[in-house]
């Protein structure tokens, strides 16, 4: 039964002192890789690069804040009653949807505090979201932090108790890398603005959602994992931003003839 090598990158002690991570290195990597992509795409588009740099500093504290709040009250409520105080603890514990969703309100609240066009700064911002997304699930895969169940799949890990799991980090990694393919090849079509994040979250959602059956231990809400009921939301929020970018677009058109 084939299987790949699992693999542990040990923490590093700089100094004996310091320790490095390899999650938070790679995370790291993955912040300063879709900060710069994301100002690139700002600047080649017509918008203000260093307005969209301001913005995803915004997205980025306001998404780790969300994303651990939809992590541990929706996967792991029974700890806010072990100790209330574990909700202002950020580190302990993310949920990449409620990142989404953190890094939605804080792209909304800002660009709209400094009146520019939303939607059109988030479309450059994914596009520097989704190669930083393979980084991040890289870290993910290093530390193997999201086991799944018993497989004998070519492309899961033996892990050290001898049994052969799906390992959903590697697989999300591998598909952020399709993902990163499928819209840098559509960089330069822009049918409507918001085009861009319609297409990740309607390729992303329902693979999200068919992964989330191989998960163990997750909460689950009428028989779904919390991450499923997410990815209808994301999937339902692609429609609405591909209806009304086709309505603007079709508003703008007739103004100009």
């Amino acid at each position: 039964m084939g299987a790949l090598p699992y693999f542990h990158i040990p923490t590093y002690k700089l100094f004996g002192l310091i320790p490095i991570q390899p999650f938070g290195v790679l995370v790291g990597i993955a912040l300063i890789v879709g900060y710069q992509l994301g100002r690139r795409r700002a600047r080649l588009w017509g918008l203000d690069p260093n307005l969209c740099a301001d913005g995803m500093v915004w997205i980025v504290v306001s998404g780790f804040v969300v994303a651990h709040l939809v992590s541990v009250i929706f996967y792991f409520p029974h700890r806010i009653l072990e100790n209330p105080l574990v909700l202002l603890a950020v580190w302990s514990g993310l949920s990449s949807f409620g990142g989404l969703v953190g890094a939605a309100i804080g792209a909304i609240y800002f660009f709209r505090k400094k009146k520019a066009p939303v939607i059109k700064y988030v479309d450059a911002i994914v596009m520097g979201f989704v190669p930083a997304w393979i980084i991040g699930r890289m870290g993910c895969t290093v530390v193997h932090d999201h086991p799944g169940k018993e497989t004998a799949f070519a492309l899961a890990f033996q892990f050290p108790d001898g049994i052969i799991r799906h390992d959903l980090g590697f697989y999300e990694m591998l598909y952020a890398i399709v993902l990163t393919a499928v819209l840098y090849s559509l960089k330069n079509v822009r049918p409507f603005d918001g085009f861009h994040p319609a297409v990740m979250l309607i390729l992303y959602s329902p693979v999200r959602f068919l992964l989330d059956y191989l998960r163990v231990g997750d909460k689950t809400y009428l028989g779904l994992t919390p991450g499923q009921f997410f990815a209808v939301g994301m999937l339902l929020l692609a429609v609405v931003l591909i209806v009304r970018g086709v309505k603007a677009k079709r508003a703008a058109a007739a103004v100009t003839t």
